[in-house]
């Protein structure tokens, strides 16, 4: 495809989210102003100040710019997302990303080098990319999810992670499974129902969720019009637990521990609240999630 700005003229909205994890506000928008302007880009910059901030500032200004840039992490460029999607015409959006996890980069393979993420949404090409609808109140980029799972990355010691790597987090995890609450809910999807005591629910659209959980799956696309549905069931006993974390080193199939399904919509309910987020953030508590897939509804600026 052209270059973005390769015509001259081409208008830039750059949100900048300025406590995103590895930022260093000045020196980060210096050195994207210089991608953007030596490629003839006119680029006008906004910072974030708090929640919800990047998608009123896309819902409001978005309008007058041809793309929409996000420097920050996968929550940032979540706000940006709603905010696309709730203009008449959706704008594409470019994402430098400098948070902590940057599960979403990872999936879409983006650099976390300031410079050359922001050259990547220069020559990069449009990549059509699905994005979920959570209760028709909101939207993500690659995950809704309940459940404490990824509080094991808290709980491995450093020395844990530096000597074992990524078996760490499947020891301490082993041990914290059954300290985990479990949320008895429904799942129904593609005329199935499935019930029982989860101590993690998710519908992702990824291959990394919250830096733990790698999805190693060649069939997971990203823009195929398809989720990934991942439970894991409470454990009754130490073959349970055992049996969980196998699958998240292998990702065997027929484990009787794990549910892993696609679908293109999906709908979870209990008796009880969950609290639920969605790109990692807090999305509230509730009794139903009805998620569904916005096919192809973002086009993203993705390396060639």
């Amino acid at each position: 495809m052209n270059n973005i700005c390769e015509s001259g003229g081409k208008r830039i909205l750059l949100i900048i989210n300025p406590k995103a994890g590895k930022i260093k506000p000045m020196s980060t928008l210096s050195d994207i102003l210089h991608v953007f302007t030596k490629n003839s880009c006119v680029t006008d910059s906004m910072s974030t100040k708090g929640k919800n901030d990047a998608t009123e500032m896309v819902k409001k200004h978005a309008k007058d710019y041809d793309v929409v840039v996000c420097c920050g992490g996968d929550g940032t460029l979540n706000e940006v997302i709603n905010g696309v999607m709730n203009l008449e015409k959706p704008l594409p959006i470019g994402y430098i990303p400098t948070g902590t996890s940057n599960d979403f980069a990872t999936s879409l393979g983006l650099s976390t080098d300031i410079e050359k993420a922001a050259q990547d949404v220069i020559d990069g090409q449009y990549l059509p990319h699905d994005i979920g609808s959570f209760n028709n109140e909101s939207y993500f980029s690659y995950v809704a999810s309940f459940g404490t799972m990824s509080d094991v990355s808290y709980l491995t010691s450093q020395r844990m992670k530096n000597t074992f790597g990524h078996f760490a987090y499947m020891l301490e995890g082993s041990k914290s499974l059954f300290k985990m609450r479990a949320y008895h809910a429904k799942i129904e999807f593609d005329s199935k129902t499935i019930e029982d005591d989860f101590i993690l629910g998710g519908v992702s659209n990824s291959k990394s969720i919250g830096g733990l959980v790698k999805l190693k799956n060649k069939s997971i696309v990203l823009n195929d019009g398809i989720f990934e549905l991942i439970f894991f069931r409470k454990p009754k006993n130490a073959r349970d637990a055992a049996n969980i974390a196998r699958w998240l080193l292998t990702q065997n199939e027929n484990n009787s521990s794990i549910i892993f399904e696609h679908a293109s919509s999906a709908v979870i309910t209990s008796e009880d609240y969950i609290p639920w987020t969605v790109d990692g953030e807090f999305a509230g508590y509730h009794k139903t999630a009805e998620i569904h897939n916005r096919h192809h509804a973002v086009n993203f600026l993705s390396p060639k």
